[in-house]
């Protein structure tokens, strides 16, 4: 499984899709709770990499033990908007709130990359 969530991080599209059609299990998490979609956006610029693991059935509104969800990760880390646009148009909800009560766009803030942007406005 470990091996699968660094695949995630850096591996191309069709490596994570050889990696899925291998048996790699979505649902499973690492030590923090973060999912194989969550480990995918927070690190990952390809959003095709973000339709492979979505098209196998990875969950999109899973979330870790804080509430943090697949959306949270990719506004808070992800230098590639669209990215976003991907998790927004596979219909993640923008609106979620952790356990401290933030969303997405309170992650969105602290990322330079996402300022200015169609994924910026679309997370207000």
């Amino acid at each position: 499984m470990k091996d699968f969530l660094e695949l995630v991080k850096k591996g191309t599209p069709n490596q994570v899709q050889e990696a899925i059609e291998a048996g790699a299990d979505l649902r499973a998490q690492d030590t923090d709770g973060w999912t194989a979609l969550m480990c995918a956006v927070g690190n990952n610029p390809d959003p095709e990499v973000i339709t492979a693991l979505l098209k196998a059935g990875a969950e999109i509104e899973a979330s870790d033990r804080t509430g943090f969800t697949p959306l949270m990760a990719a506004a808070a880390d992800n230098q590639n908007p669209e990215v976003i646009m991907t998790l927004l148009k596979a219909g993640a909800d923008a609106k979620a709130k952790d356990s401290v009560g933030e969303t997405a766009f309170d992650y969105a803030q602290d990322n330079e990359k996402l300022k200015d942007t169609d994924a910026y406005r679309k997370l207000q």
